[in-house]
């Protein structure tokens, strides 16, 4: 199976969980943090829903139909018949569908991930050995620190000050380069915002 990537925009759209457990209560989380309209479709909700705010629950279970106008889906049961009537209907339907731990009946899977505000880098071993993917996960954590947030909102606007004043298209190349070769996350721990800021005008005053 060879995976095409892509990040999803999934703000205001449509979703729908099927599963009340600890593995939907995830990936509810996950879709709310993404800015998701999210329907969840289960009798009961474990402990794990507590803190999650802005989803409704129809506290059921799964019936035909419920997969109606959404643009993902995703099905976090141990019930092999609900799994598969789900599959067909996401088939039949056009709708994304990911069915947790049997990716031979997803439409996409979901990586391993480290967000650091604006900065998402995933991992995938295509459902080979997830655990090497958690196990990657928790290098790349190391490598790129939380610091890397409010570093990259500063390098977003400065970027965008580049594009409005620099005209030469070389010169901007060269600037935005420039840029993303800087060591900011060690100039945040050394002197904070101030220190980021510093290092971005001097990179950009010589253009």
């Amino acid at each position: 199976m060879v995976l095409y990537p892509a990040n999803l925009n999934l703000q205001g759209r449509h979703c729908v969980v099927i599963g009340g457990g600890k593995v939907a209560a995830r990936k509810v989380g996950d879709l709310l943090e993404c800015g998701a309209r999210v329907r969840v479709i289960a009798p009961g909700l474990d402990e794990a829903f507590r803190g999650l705010e802005g989803f409704q629950h129809e506290a059921r279970g799964y019936g035909a139909g419920d997969l109606a106008g959404a643009f993902l889906a995703i099905a976090a049961t141990d019930d092999e018949t609900v799994n598969s009537a789900v599959t067909r209907e996401a088939a039949e339907l056009g709708v994304l569908l990911n069915v947790v731990d049997q990716p031979e009946r997803c439409a996409f899977q979901v990586p391993s991930r480290v967000r650091r505000g604006d900065l998402l880098i995933t991992v995938s071993t295509g459902g080979a050995l997830p655990a090497l993917s958690r196990h990657i996960r928790e290098r790349l954590e190391q490598e790129f620190p939380a610091e890397w947030g409010p570093v990259l909102e500063m390098l977003k606007s400065a970027r965008a000050g580049v594009i409005s004043r620099v005209g030469d298209e070389e010169q901007k190349r060269q600037c935005l380069a420039g840029l993303a070769g800087l060591d900011l996350v060690g100039a945040m721990r050394r002197g904070g915002e101030a220190a980021v800021k510093s290092e971005i005008d001097k990179c950009i005053s010589r253009f």
